[in-house]
Parts: C-alpha cells; structure tokens; sequence
C-alpha cells in the first residue's frame, strides 16, 4: 500500500470514528435525579430538581449555563432569612432532566413558570445569572403580571461572550464531541476558570456540576443563549415589556466573558440601576457574596419603603 493511500485511509478512520463518536455523543440523555439538596417536581415541561426554601415573600434564583442550583449557596441563606427563596436547575443542568432536545431560552423559562405554578407563585422577585438573565428576562417577557422586580447578574446585553479557546474547540462539530469524550477535573476546572475573576478557586461542587451535562446540552443551550441575544439584545427586550419591571443590573468589575462596559447598555431600560462589584469576574455572588447580597437585598427593600 503507497504512503499516500495509507495517509487516505487513516484520514478516512479517524473521519468515520469522529462521526461515530459524535453521533453517540449527541444522543446522550439523562433522568432527572434529586441532588444539592433539591427535591424532584413533576412538571409538564421536564421533570426538574427544585430547592425551596424559608418563608415570606418569594424570590426564584436561575444559574447560569453549566452551573446549577448550588451556585446560590453563597446568598440564598441571606435571602431565606425572610424570604422564600427558589431555586431550580435548568433543563439539562444539575439534578433536571436532560432530553435529547428542547434548550431554548423559551422553553427554560416555560420550566421556571411550570415550577412557580406547581408551588403557587402568582407574583415574584426574579433573579438571574448569565444566561439565567436571558432566561429571567423570557419569564417576564411571557409573565410580566408574575414579575415583582428583576435582578440580572452578568448577563450579556448582546452578542459578545468571549470563550477562550478550549471551549470554543468544545462547540465545533465533531471535534468538540471528541474533546467531550476524553473530559477530566482538571479540563472542566480549567474551563469554569473564566466565569470567575484571575486567581478565584473553583470550587469542585461546581466540576460536578458540569460533569452533569451531556454534550447536547453544553452545544444546543449555548446555541440558544447565542440565538436569542442575537434575534434582540437582552436590554432591548426589557424595555419593551408593559409594564416594565424594576431592574437591578450587577456585574463584576473583572468579567472575562463580558466586557463589563457593556453593562451600560442597560441604561436604555427605564428606571434601570446598576451596580459593579469591585474585583469580582462573571460571578458576583459566587466570588463576592456579601457586596451581592446586599445590592440585592437593598433593591428588593424598596418595595416596602
């Protein structure tokens, strides 16, 4: 055999074992499981891992892309001290169920309303981190009757999240499966390192996290997030709800994925306020929690003065 039709074949192995691999990897899917202190709920979206808890008025918290209800441990016990504060993952994320399709931001914010109908939730606070902003801002676009006030953590006002390369590569066909494939600790810790400023550990409740996802969830949710601030930027959406709720925007002063001048871009939301928190990256209440804490608790006090 010549070199050359050596060289053809091997291509052509490595091409078919890829496809292969892919197409495996793609139809991954996972049962709902009740983790992080969550309880499993029935709803007619997916069957969702959902956390409830103190009592007094209702504040729902909604993480981010690859994260789950456990990223709030920092805040929620400040929140719940008076507060009923909820938390629930996302379609595919943490303890949720993960179906084989079915990640855009609509159909997330269809779960929220799904839970808050299940717990008799008719009215309240909102707060959402990242793409759980996106999320947040679809539930009180579709319910802005249910929406008391809304709180966006480092949520991209539009198309401009800045991936490093590694989880670009983690997006591409064929590659990105393959790469999928061959994950450790160490690769998932590295890739949350951006969602948090230079320096910042990682937690490893937060490595189990993302050890949660199936591929399709990782590629299609941020498929959607990507579609949905590029169909309409996220502050252009606000503005446009009747009424529009009162919002708190908070970003971190050292975001690696957002620019944090962007945060400025909210200013076209009326009434809109913004807070930066000094030396902290994409997530304030991770890194934080006590600046993030009381911006929140303050902008949700308003409403009793």
């Amino acid at each position: 055999m010549s070199r050359v039709l050596m060289a053809v074949v091997v291509v052509l192995t490595v091409a078919a074992a890829l496809a292969v691999n892919a197409m495996l990897v793609g139809l991954q899917t996972r049962p709902a499981v009740a983790r992080s202190g969550g309880a499993l709920m029935e709803t007619a979206v997916v069957t969702a891992n959902v956390k409830v808890e103190g009592e007094g008025p209702p504040i729902v918290l909604i993480h981010g892309i690859g994260a789950a209800l456990d990223w709030w441990d920092a805040i929620a016990p400040g929140l719940s001290s008076d507060h009923r504060v909820i938390r629930l993952d996302l379609i595919g994320h943490g303890g949720t169920e993960a179906p084989g399709s079915g990640y855009a931001i609509a159909r997330q914010a269809a779960l929220v309303k799904a839970v808050l109908d299940r717990l008799g939730v008719a009215r309240t606070v909102v707060v959402g981190h990242s793409m759980g902003g996106e999320v947040a801002t679809a539930f009180a676009a579709a319910n802005p009757a249910n929406v008391e006030r809304l709180v966006l953590i480092d949520t991209p006002p539009k198309l401009e999240t800045a991936f490093d390369l590694k989880t670009r590569l983690g997006l591409m066909p064929l590659i990105g499966q393959g790469l999928w494939r061959v994950r450790t600790d160490a690769v998932l810790r590295q890739a949350l390192t951006q969602g948090f400023a230079p320096g910042f550990p990682v937690p490893e409740t937060f490595v189990a996290d993302l050890w949660q996802l199936t591929y399709t969830v990782f590629h299609n949710a941020h498929g959607d997030s990507i579609a949905y601030v590029t169909e309409e930027g996220t502050p252009e959406r606000l503005a446009a709800i009747e009424p529009v709720p009162p919002l708190l925007v908070i970003f971190g002063t050292e975001d690696a994925l957002i620019a944090p001048s962007s945060a400025k871009l909210y200013e076209a939301v009326p009434g809109a306020k913004i807070v930066m928190v000094d030396g902290a990256g994409h997530s304030p209440m991770v890194e934080k929690p006590e600046q993030t804490l009381a911006a929140i608790r303050r902008f949700i006090d308003e409403r009793t003065e």
